[in-house]
């Protein structure tokens, strides 16, 4: 199945999707996973990013701004990605979670990857739409990224359990 197809069908089987993940992972995958979303994220604060520059009073260029925001999300958002997926495994571990380093990080980035549609979606609603509906966006996107990421770190961090 294609990538495009394993993300949608995260939306309808999120465990079974991990299981999938974690039978095809290497550490190559997963750093894909990571900035694919990142690069994604990227692409989608540039129309915010145009508009804000324009409304900003500062002798700052745009290109200035992009090539700051490219380096933020798409190299160093990465290593943050990272160090929190290897806190929340240290977390996990004190409650009998028994995934490895890689599978604490590929919950992570697979669950991050899921959410790339709507983080797309809510990048274009914060230029066109009123404030009420950035907040319905901002909000189901934070939803269905920590969705994702709860099943597949139960799938990853307690295999025993049923996860769905």
């Amino acid at each position: 199945m294609s990538l495009v197809g394993e993300i949608a069908q995260a939306y309808r089987a999120p465990a079974a999707t991990m299981r999938r993940q974690m039978a095809k992972s290497g550490e190559e995958r997963i750093l894909l996973f990571a900035f694919v979303f990142c690069f994604l994220s990227f692409i989608a604060r540039l129309p915010e990013l145009a508009m804000l520059t324009g409304t900003l009073d500062s002798d700052v260029p745009y290109s200035a701004r992009v090539g700051a925001m490219f380096v933020s999300t798409v190299l160093m958002a990465p290593l943050m990605m990272y160090l929190i997926a290897a806190l929340s495994h240290l977390a996990l571990r004190l409650f009998g979670g028994q995934a490895s380093w890689q599978q604490a990080r590929l919950a992570l980035m697979w669950a991050a990857l899921v959410s790339v549609p709507l983080v797309l979606i809510g990048g274009a609603v914060k230029v066109l739409a009123p404030p009420p509906l950035i907040w319905v966006a901002t909000g189901a996107t934070a939803v269905v990224f920590l969705w994702q990421w709860v099943i597949c770190l139960r799938v990853v961090e307690f295999p025993t359990t049923d996860a769905g």
